[in-house]
């Protein structure tokens, strides 16, 4: 009978954890310039300011993590390399119950190179936000949030921008075999 009841409980477990509800994030991680996905990216999660897991991007630049309801979560986009990014998902108000069995996030993240000394303080602060909005009853993204940062990381990028052509400039500059030919300033009397 212990036996019986055992198995039953067991059963009754896993059917309430395969029915259990989660959000699923996913997403591709590219190449500024490229758009070529990025291998070897670390994706940090972080659920209520506590380390939880980190999951490695493929070869193809793709990454696949799950999250619950009731949490606050930090999404970190890192390689020693490039400058890390992160998004923020409050799903602290998602109902005990949803309408649906789960929620899909596509978070696509758009990686560059490291310059050394260049200011990267934009991306300090998250580059996307999301929560739950009780009128649609779904985690949405910050639109408004997005937009005002819009602005400042065009700028930044167009500096970025500049701040690479300007490497790649001296480095060819440098890379070059010629010597600078003296000229010597003709007079005329």
């Amino acid at each position: 009978m212990m036996r019986k009841l055992c198995v039953l409980g067991l059963l009754w477990w896993s059917a309430m954890d395969a029915s259990a509800f989660y959000i699923k994030v996913h997403g591709l991680v590219t190449e500024y310039f490229s758009g070529d996905g990025m291998k070897d990216v670390q994706v940090r999660l972080v659920k209520d300011s506590v380390d939880r897991e980190t999951v490695i991007t493929n070869a193809k630049g793709e990454y696949e993590m799950y999250l619950e309801r009731g949490y606050d979560y930090l999404i970190w986009f890192h390689r020693g390399d490039l400058v890390t990014k992160h998004v923020h998902i409050d799903a602290r108000q998602v109902p005990l119950f949803p309408d649906v069995p789960f929620y899909d996030m596509d978070v696509q993240m758009t990686m560059f190179a490291w310059i050394e000394g260049f200011d990267f303080s934009t991306f300090e602060v998250p580059v996307g936000r999301a929560e739950y909005k009780h009128s649609v009853r779904n985690l949405n993204w910050d639109i408004d949030y997005t937009e005002r940062l819009r602005p400042e990381i065009a700028r930044v990028m167009i500096r970025y921008e500049r701040a690479i052509a300007e490497q790649t400039r001296k480095a060819s500059i440098a890379g070059t075999t010629a010597r600078k030919r003296n000229r010597r300033k003709r007079v005329y009397f």
